[in-house]
């Protein structure tokens, strides 16, 4: 495995955890992908500053819309920028509780690898347009 291939692992543990939280109404836990001085801009153009911030926006969204449903995230490409920053296209799922419908939303992250791991310092949530 070269370098590449590990770092590139080490980045989608970043959102195997968050797939992880998600599915534990973790919002502490989603929170710390997050570097503190992140910022995340929902798919709803709401602004987050800080994995503080991040988490406590997604403790209100585990307990009322997004209560029980389920979180997939694939990542697309991971563009390399330096040896510790690096840019990623994912694909977000939803999954309704019930009828495990899919909201499908495509984000940008940014990560950087800080020395507890690398972290997202930087998230857009897009809902694509239909055509």
């Amino acid at each position: 495995m070269t370098a590449a291939d590990a770092d590139a692992a080490e980045m989608r543990s970043a959102f195997l955890a968050l797939e992880t939280a998600w599915a534990r109404s973790d919002a502490d836990a989603f929170g710390r992908v997050f570097s503190v001085d992140a910022d995340f801009t929902s798919v709803r153009a709401d602004h987050y500053r800080g994995s503080a911030q991040i988490a406590a926006a997604h403790r209100r969204l585990f307990a009322t819309v997004y209560a029980g449903t389920r979180l997939t995230v694939t990542v697309l490409r991971v563009t390399h920028l330096r040896p510790d920053f690096s840019v990623a296209r994912v694909e977000n799922k939803v999954h309704a509780r019930k009828s495990g419908a899919a909201l499908v939303l495509h984000a940008q992250a940014v990560l950087e690898r800080r020395p507890e791991n690398w972290l997202i310092v930087a998230f857009i949530n897009m809902l694509p347009v239909r055509q």
